[in-house]
């Protein structure tokens, strides 16, 4: 069993202000990490989660960074890496729904899809494999979906760039081995997060009965998950989805 040491150690999280990425920018500070976060438009949120960490005594700062535009990328990766050095992590986190039916497609909102989603994930690890390589060191981790497996009406532009996900992840994890960089994916199914929330109450209630468990997922169980696979304890994992989803792909 590998002993974990965080205080020397700082990850980036995508999308980290609200939701799943929320959660995991609270429980690795928790755990002694330094964290970095990206966001695009929620400045209030990403403040007032900056401070909520500082109060616990963590260290978290949000930059804004759009994860869609590579030069974006590229300037906040390369102002990490001068200001703090080479990443311990990345969780490609950032994504959006954009749900529609394909009798009522539109190509603007697909596109949005698949550049939020997936090309921000390609252009953070292309960023910042380099710096992990440079020290034989990094774990990566992509956040994709049960979605990626599951046919779900009305998202055929979010399964798309979930199931891709996937994909790149057994790529990279080919690809980065010899540097001693492992990549793997999380499958989420129905987390509690906001957006869930949002989901009207008889909705919400079928979808439920569909999980063997009964109830949806809790931020804080995926933000567990996170944690083992950036310990020590995961250093011979790589290549590998995790789907934590309550049973719904059982």
């Amino acid at each position: 069993m590998g002993i974990q040491q965080t205080a020397d150690k700082w990850v980036l999280v995508t999308g980290g202000s609200r939701g799943i990425g929320r959660s995991l920018v609270s429980a690795l500070a928790q755990e002694g990490y330094r964290v970095a976060f990206t966001f695009q438009s929620s400045a209030d949120a990403a403040t007032e989660l900056e401070r909520t960490v500082a109060a616990a005594g963590g260290d978290a700062r949000g930059y804004v960074c759009d994860g869609r535009d590579y030069d974006s990328v590229e300037r906040v990766c390369t102002q990490l890496v001068d200001d703090i050095g080479e990443p311990y992590a990345l969780i490609n986190n950032m994504g959006i729904t954009g749900d529609q039916l394909l009798l009522n497609f539109d190509i603007g909102r697909y596109r949005d899809v698949i550049a939020t989603n997936l090309d921000s994930a390609v252009y953070f690890s292309k960023c910042l494999a380099p710096a992990m390589a440079s020290v034989r060191c990094g774990k990566i981790l992509h956040m994709s979906s049960v979605s990626g497996f599951k046919g779900n009406k009305g998202q055929l532009s979010y399964s798309a760039s979930k199931a891709a996900m996937v994909g790149i992840t057994k790529t990279m994890a080919q690809e980065l081995a010899r540097f001693k960089i492992t990549v793997n994916a999380i499958a989420p199914g129905f987390i509690a997060t906001e957006m869930v929330e949002q989901i009207a109450d008889p909705i919400r209630k079928s979808i439920t009965e569909t999980i063997p468990l009964k109830r949806f997922g809790e931020t804080y169980e995926v933000a567990a998950l996170v944690s083992f696979l950036l310990s020590a304890n995961a250093n011979y994992i790589t290549g590998q989805t995790f789907v934590i989803d309550g049973g719904l792909t059982a």
